[in-house]
């Protein structure tokens, strides 16, 4: 199943699982907070996901982002362990 939603993903134009966006950021890729946006929103439309993470973006707080985004680990069975970092950063970018 992980192999056809990969070849999907490259098939759609490279767009990358919202989980390698927030483990790219851990691991030292530069952030910005509009093209995550942006990224997450292909993601959301590529696939029919819905869309908490960038309406938490349209219209709520970094902590609604971070709830948004700890809810995605929840739903899609990821390290637990991730969630620590997504409550440790600012998603918005303000003051980074």
């Amino acid at each position: 199943m992980i192999d056809l939603v990969i070849s999907i993903i490259k098939h759609k134009g490279g767009n990358k699982m919202i989980i390698d966006l927030i483990l790219d950021r851990k691991d030292g890729v530069e952030y910005d907070e509009r093209d995550f946006y942006h990224d997450v929103r292909r993601y959301e439309e590529t696939f029919n996901f819905e869309p908490s993470i960038s309406l938490a973006f349209d219209y709520g707080f970094n902590e609604d982002i971070k709830e948004a985004l700890c809810k995605y680990i929840d739903e899609n069975e990821y390290n637990e362990d991730v969630k620590d970092y997504i409550n440790s950063v600012n998603w918005l970018g303000e003051g980074e």
